[in-house]
């Protein structure tokens, strides 16, 4: 059994019902439903409350979840973070980050990472896939996720390889050799929390913007899928 550690960069805003659970619960649920038999032990490290860092000799591979914070705030655990995941890369071990995640992987090792002039990309969105790797089974065409986010990864990691985007989100998903994948979409969301967390960010976002977002909720998307490709990923050597 592979040992994956989910490093919590975030929690849920407190303005949103209580039941909702926190981010490494909902990567626990997305992935426990990706296994016919378990394959991976998920243990939590909540890295934004200090230097609660896993020893890396210990785990086979890390997970970095969203956060309402900016990679760009300079804040003292995102800084250790950044030297984790630079260390992580060098020694090639398995790193997937989401949104928050995914900026954070992209800044460490060399990307660029900004607030969006275009605003915020909410609800579920399909982006075009360019490339595919052998932990994207099964196999599409396109990939539709959930998305919340307004910051956005700009310039990719020299060594990185695009695998989706779309005219809004060009950099969408990158993955950089067998060991890192990373996404801007919340696969881990499912549609009543994003649904409640759009409505409480609706002056933010913008109310034409909100109510379309509201609108695509009802679209299928490939959560499921990409937990299945969490998974493989994790899984594959």
């Amino acid at each position: 059994m592979k040992r994956v550690a989910i490093l919590q960069t975030g929690v849920n805003n407190s303005e949103l019902p209580a039941h909702y659970p926190d981010y490494p619960s909902m990567f626990r649920s997305l992935i426990g439903k990706a296994q016919a038999n378990p394959l991976i032990e998920l243990i939590s490290f909540p890295v934004l409350e200090g230097p609660f860092f896993p020893d890396i000799k210990r785990f086979d591979g890390f997970i970095i979840t969203g956060s309402a914070s900016g990679v760009y705030e300079n804040k003292q655990w995102m800084k250790k973070l950044f030297s984790f995941i630079r260390v992580v890369h060098n020694e090639r071990k398995k790193l997937a980050g989401f949104c928050f995640g995914h900026q954070a992987i992209a800044l460490a090792l060399g990307g660029e990472v900004v607030k969006s002039k275009k605003g915020w990309g909410a609800g579920i969105k399909k982006h075009c896939i360019y490339n595919s790797k052998e932990w994207m089974r099964p196999q599409l065409d396109n990939l539709q996720l959930i998305y919340m986010h307004q910051d956005q990864v700009v310039k990719l990691p020299s060594s990185a390889v695009l695998l989706s985007g779309d005219d809004f989100c060009p950099f969408s998903a990158f993955t950089i050799d067998d060991h890192i994948m990373s996404m801007q979409g919340h696969p881990e969301f499912s549609r009543k929390f994003v649904k409640d967390l759009i409505k409480l960010r609706a002056e933010n976002i913008g109310y034409e913007r909100t109510n379309t977002a509201l609108d695509t909720l009802s679209d299928p998307h490939d959560g499921a899928v990409v937990g299945e490709w969490i998974v493989n990923f994790f899984c594959s050597t």
